[in-house]
C-alpha cells in the first residue's frame, strides 16, 4: 500500500518536473528569439539641440571672373550665297500718261522712174469678135485726158506710132477725148505685141513710160488689150 503511494507520488513529481521543463525551455527560447526581453535597454533621453547661426559676410560679394568667348578661327567657306531680302512693301508708282497715238502716215506707192505708169486690162473688142488689136487713153495726174502724145506699137509684123485724141471716132467709141487705137487682124489671134508712150515736146521724142509687152492669146473675150497711160509726177 506506501509502495503505491510512493509511486503515485514520484510520478506526480515527475510530471512537475517535466512541465517545469518545458516552460523553462519556452521561456529561454523566447528570449533567445527577441520575442521576449525581460530586461530591456533603458530609453535614452532626447537632448534639445540649439540652431546654428549661420555667420552672414559683412565682405563685398565677389564678382564673377569673365570667361572670354574664343574667337572662332575656321576659314569661312567660299561662294556663300547672299542672303535675298524680301521686300517689306511693293512701291506703288503713279500711272503711266498716256498719250495720244501718232498719227502714221499712209505709205504711198514707189515712185515709177518713168513720168507714166499704165494699166492693162483685157477684155472683148468694140466692134465683136472679127477685130483683134491694141487701143487706150492717156491722162495726167487728175485723171484729165491728154491729147497729142505719140503711142510707139509695134509687132506680129506692124509698126505704127499712133497720136492720142488725134482721132474722133476713137474718142468716141472708147469716151476719152485721148482715146488712141491700132488694128491688128480681122480674127482672134494669139500674137504678141509692144506698147510704149512718148514725149510730144521733145524733138527726138524720147520714151515716158516702160515698154509694155502685150501677149493676145486668141480668142474673142480677150482680144482687145486695152492700156491707159497715168501720169504720175
Amino acid at each position: 500500500m506506501g509502495s503505491d503511494r510512493r509511486n503515485a507520488l514520484f510520478n506526480i513529481l515527475t510530471v512537475v518536473v517535466l512541465v517545469a521543463t518545458v516552460c523553462l525551455v519556452g521561456f529561454y527560447a523566447a528570449i533567445g528569439l527577441n520575442i521576449y526581453n525581460p530586461f530591456p535597454p533603458p530609453t535614452p533621453i532626447s537632448v534639445a539641440q540649439l540652431p546654428t547661426e549661420t555667420p552672414t559676410p559683412s565682405g563685398p560679394t565677389d564678382i564673377p571672373t569673365w570667361t572670354p568667348t574664343p574667337t572662332s578661327t575656321a576659314t569661312p567657306p567660299r561662294d556663300t550665297p547672299t542672303t535675298t531680302l524680301t521686300p517689306s512693301a511693293t512701291p506703288t508708282f503713279p500711272p503711266t500718261p498716256t498719250f495720244p497715238p501718232t498719227v502714221t502716215p499712209t505709205p504711198r506707192a514707189t515712185r515709177s522712174p518713168w513720168p507714166f505708169t499704165y494699166e492693162l486690162n483685157m477684155t472683148s473688142p468694140q466692134y465683136g469678135c472679127s477685130w483683134t488689136g491694141v487701143a487706150g487713153q492717156v491722162q495726167d495726174l487728175d485723171d484729165n485726158p491728154l491729147i497729142g502724145y505719140p503711142v510707139h506699137v509695134w509687132g506680129a509684123g506692124i509698126d505704127m506710132v499712133v497720136t492720142s485724141g488725134a482721132d474722133a471716132r476713137f474718142n468716141t467709141i472708147y469716151g476719152n477725148k485721148a482715146a488712141w487705137e491700132q488694128f491688128f487682124d480681122s480674127s482672134p489671134k494669139p500674137m504678141e505685141v509692144r506698147v510704149q508712150l512718148h514725149d510730144p515736146y521733145r524733138d527726138d521724142h524720147l520714151p515716158i513710160s516702160e515698154e509694155i509687152v502685150v501677149n493676145l492669146p486668141g480668142y474673142c473675150g480677150a482680144a482687145l488689150a486695152y492700156v491707159t497711160f497715168i501720169q504720175n509726177h
